[in-house]
């Protein structure tokens, strides 16, 4: 091999390299949109759902003033509901200066929508706390976000709208709060928040970890997910990180079984290491039709 392309290899993988840990974590935001026609919504108006998901927020790539941005691009998108799932807080040590979790939901409070913002915590919400389990206490995460009158859906159930337009709002507590083995226990109860529903109307459920969408009831006709990030590293539509990773069963994207839902948003931030690669941080818009 001739030092000609030697250097033109290098020169590419150092590219390469600066892409993926500065231009796309830190610099690129897209929009991600999914519009799902279902015959459980009825005859129900469309209801269009703006997520935002694993923040991971953590200077320089997603700093508070980057944080805003994003919340102001969400909110352009003039969605009916607003959704937080969870993770709020860098999970690497990659970062510049100090944030407190109080810090990132304050900037996060202005994520608005006429139906309200609910809010679910992440894995890395408990694991960065390990006070919290010991003190027997909310995580820091769960506070900040009463702080700031962020509604915290913890195996609880809210109706919204009224009449025939009603529809209910499950938020599950975190399902690996200990750890990454899906089959250790969590703290999510599907039940208790299901038996908070009274009536018929379909339900939405947000979910950290996509893991519980096989075990949903008929009635949640839509899971809303972050956790994977779509791995982070996305090459021809697949990720090497999850594809390697037994305990990850839903990647990214809208997944189905009979009339329900799954959506995984790819989220903002990154965990472990701050790289992305084809999967830039996204803004996930989901609206729900009547059947078409």
């Amino acid at each position: 091999m001739t030092a000609t392309i030697l250097i033109g290899l290098g020169a590419l993988l150092l590219a390469l390299f600066i892409y993926a840990a500065w231009i796309e974590p830190a610099w690129r935001l897209r929009v991600v949109r999914y519009t799902l026609p279902m015959a459980g919504w009825g005859a129900r108006a469309p209801l269009k759902i703006v997520i935002l998901s694993d923040i991971h927020a953590g200077a320089p790539h997603v700093s508070l003033r980057r944080l805003r941005r994003i919340v102001a691009r969400a909110n352009a998108e003039g969605g009916d509901l607003a959704v937080l799932l969870g993770d709020y807080a860098a999970a690497h040590p990659y970062t510049l200066g100090k944030m407190s979790k109080d810090d990132i939901i304050a900037a996060l409070k202005g994520f608005t929508a006429p139906l309200g913002i609910y809010a679910v915590l992440g894995n890395h919400d408990w694991w960065q706390d390990s006070t919290a389990l010991k003190e027997q206490r909310a995580p820091e995460a769960a506070l900040a976000l009463s702080n700031h009158d962020i509604p915290h859906l913890d195996n609880e159930a809210i109706r919204l709208r009224g009449g025939e337009e009603a529809f209910w709002l499950l938020g599950l507590a975190d399902q690996r709060p200990l750890s990454l083995d899906p089959e250790e226990d969590g703290f999510d109860d599907l039940d208790a928040a299901m038996k908070q529903v009274t009536d018929t109307a379909p339900a939405i459920l947000l979910a950290h970890e996509p893991d519980i969408f096989p075990d949903v009831p008929a009635q949640v006709l839509l899971t809303l997910s972050g956790h994977t990030h779509g791995g982070q590293i996305r090459i021809l539509g697949r990720s090497p990180v999850v594809m390697v990773a037994e305990s990850e069963i839903f990647a990214y994207g809208h997944y189905h079984h009979g009339a329900q839902s799954l959506i995984v948003s790819g989220g903002i931030g990154c965990s472990d290491y701050p790289i992305r690669l084809g999967m830039p941080p996204e803004i996930t818009v989901v609206t729900i039709t009547g059947p078409t």
